[in-house]
């Protein structure tokens, strides 16, 4: 069954808590033999480099949230893609508030942004992204 699920992150949500730690709230659609389950959201909570990870990195606050086979691995993924190729930093993009065409400040005086992903999707089979053609 996995084999035929396709997941589409729409959009990640950072907010900086009163504490000082990090959290995050992924929205995506979950495609399976074309059926379309829309406005899925998860909540992440974020941990900085460290000596174990060269890059910030996400964990599902409660797992049992999602039942999906492979989310793990598309999580993962998504992280790499987040942290690794595009190098973003939460803590950096909400001191500097950017204005790119894929990121935007949630809100004046907030401590949140909100990160947009182009056209694409996770293929749970192929262990991949890929980008939808228009």
């Amino acid at each position: 069954m996995a084999a035929f699920i396709k997941l589409h992150p729409h959009s990640l949500v950072f907010n900086q808590l009163a504490s000082g730690d990090y959290s995050a709230d992924l929205s995506f659609t979950i495609e399976q033999y074309g059926l379309m389950v829309r406005d899925c959201l998860v909540k992440l909570q974020l941990f900085p480099p460290n000596a174990f990870h060269s890059h910030w990195w996400m964990v599902c606050e409660d797992p049992a949230q999602l039942q999906v086979p492979g989310f793990a691995v598309f999580l993962r993924s998504l992280e790499k893609y987040v942290f690794s190729t595009l190098q973003f930093s939460p803590q950096e993009a909400l001191m500097d508030g950017p204005q790119t065409a894929n990121l935007r400040l949630v809100g004046s005086g907030t401590a949140s942004c909100e990160m947009f992903f182009e056209k694409m999707y996770f293929d749970i089979h192929q262990v991949a992204f890929h980008i939808e053609k228009a």
